[in-house]
């Protein structure tokens, strides 16, 4: 690791805890188009230095996704970084839409300001309000990236120790034969490999790099790992809406598979390797 959280990340950590530590997600059914943006949220984190954590150092990126992936929160706070006032869309798929009049498309011919009038969420997996958006638009130039790239990477890590934490505390109380689940070496093993996932991608949020690209691929993927290791150690209780588990896996999906649309455009534009 090539950075080590000095005292003003570790306090700035501290102070984002603190800030997110009223926050509860939206609630989600099957079927519903949910939109979790969460304004109030937005404007107690651009009060506390969000929007300048890039500019700070990279420490305080890392600082900041982790703990806005721990507290499961809405996406939109970091897409803003990039979009502004708009929504942020990939390959014409846009998200937290509610409350806003365009969206930021990014495509693999460019960036494009789409109008959001008439347009209504669909049904997804997650509660991000997602929108399909018509092929039209106004060219505009293309975002760098690599900032809310850095971001992902850190909010999937944060996504992945809560999800473990949750598997942790279930397979502690769960008695099963007579024991904790936490004391059959079966269950010992599922969550050490789930361990090793989730360390390793807290230490690759803190590690500064120019090309964050290849770590975003590698988190995706990792984080999903985790999460459905999560869900395996709950059993058929992680299924159900009153168990949080689920939250956190359908959150590891959606984001891994609009990161992956997102770094695509990026790269067969140009601004991405």
């Amino acid at each position: 690791m090539n950075f080590a959280p000095g005292l003003d990340e570790t306090a700035f950590r501290e102070s984002m805890r603190a800030c997110l530590a009223g926050y509860r997600p939206a609630p989600w059914a099957p079927g519903a188009a949910v939109d979790d943006r969460d304004p109030a949220l937005s404007d107690r984190l651009a009060a506390l230095g969000l929007g300048e954590a890039g500019q700070a150092g990279h420490g305080f990126v890392a600082a900041a996704g982790l703990e806005l992936g721990h507290a499961l929160a809405p996406l939109a706070v970091i897409d803003e970084l990039v979009a502004g006032e708009h929504a942020l869309a990939a390959s014409s798929l846009a998200r937290y839409t509610r409350g806003r009049s365009t969206a930021l498309d990014l495509r693999e011919d460019g960036a494009f300001v789409v109008p959001l009038d008439g347009l209504a969420p669909e049904p997804a997996l997650d509660g991000q309000g997602l929108v399909r958006l018509p092929e039209e638009g106004d060219e505009v130039p293309f975002p760098e990236l690599e900032l809310w790239a850095a971001f992902h990477v850190a909010y999937l890590g944060g996504l992945a120790g809560a999800a473990l934490s949750l598997a942790v505390d279930h397979a502690r109380s769960r008695v099963q034969f007579g024991r904790p689940l936490l004391a059959l070496a079966p269950v010992q093993q599922t969550l050490a490999d789930a361990a090793t996932l989730a360390r390793g991608l807290e230490l690759l949020a803190w590690e500064e790099r120019e090309d964050p690209w290849p770590a975003l691929a590698h988190a995706g993927e990792a984080a999903c790992r985790v999460c459905e290791i999560a869900h395996q150690v709950h059993g058929a209780i992680g299924f159900s809406l009153e168990a949080s588990v689920h939250s956190f896996f359908r959150r590891a999906h959606a984001t891994r598979l609009f990161a992956a649309a997102v770094s695509r455009a990026a790269r067969l534009v140009g601004v991405a390797t």
